[in-house]
This record gives structure tokens, C-alpha cells and sequence, in this order.
């Protein structure tokens, strides 16, 4: 039997689409996918919730886990935050990404 592949849609910061396949729980975080596969140089704090230059835009309209408060307070300091801001490092690498667009945006934390 094999497993269905996975994939999303983000928009680099230089508005570049891209597509990233995944299999479910293949990272512990969205952000650890995007660094080990597509990214380089990207979120500093190693998944901790604290820098912010994981910071992502939803543009579907998905159910995700819920911010935890690591996560509000980081958001709360950065820049250009919108009500669909999320941290890559805070979100779970699973089938509820499958198809999933987002961009990601330029660390403009305080």
C-alpha cells in the first residue's frame, strides 16, 4: 500500500509560487519541511516561537490547531501581522496541509 503524497502551495518572499510535497508527519512543523527541503536560511529560533522569521499569510481557509500563547506573543511584536499570520514552526506538519497556500513573509519583527 502507499502513501498518498502530500503537497502545499507558498509564495516565496519573491513571489515566486512554489509547490512542496510532503508525506503526513514527515516534520514535527511545517517550518522544519520548508527548511530541510525548499528553504535555507530560515526561522532562527529552531522552532521555539520566539523570532517571528518564520512568519507566514494563510490564504486558504483551513481549521488549524489554535495559536498557543508562544506563539500570540511573538506575532504581537512583528509587523505587517493580519489576521491569518501564523508561525511555520507552530503548525503541525499533517493532512491538514494538504493543499494549503500560503506566503511567506519578510521578518519584519520589532
Amino acid at each position: 500500500m502507499s502513501l498518498k503524497k502530500l503537497s502545499l502551495t507558498y509564495i516565496d518572499e519573491f513571489g515566486e509560487t512554489c509547490q512542496a510535497d510532503f508525506n503526513n508527519h514527515e516534520y514535527h512543523s511545517l517550518m522544519e519541511l520548508l527548511f530541510d527541503k525548499y528553504l535555507q536560511d530560515w526561522g532562527d529560533c529552531k522552532g521555539r516561537a520566539w523570532c517571528g522569521t518564520c512568519h507566514i499569510q494563510l490564504h486558504s481557509d483551513r481549521n488549524l490547531e489554535k495559536m498557543d500563547i508562544n506563539e500570540e506573543n511573538t506575532l504581537s511584536n512583528i509587523t505587517g501581522r493580519t489576521k491569518t499570520s501564523r508561525l511555520a514552526c507552530q503548525i503541525p506538519l499533517d493532512s491538514n496541509l494538504d493543499g494549503i497556500v500560503f506566503s511567506i513573509l519578510k521578518d519584519d519583527a520589532v
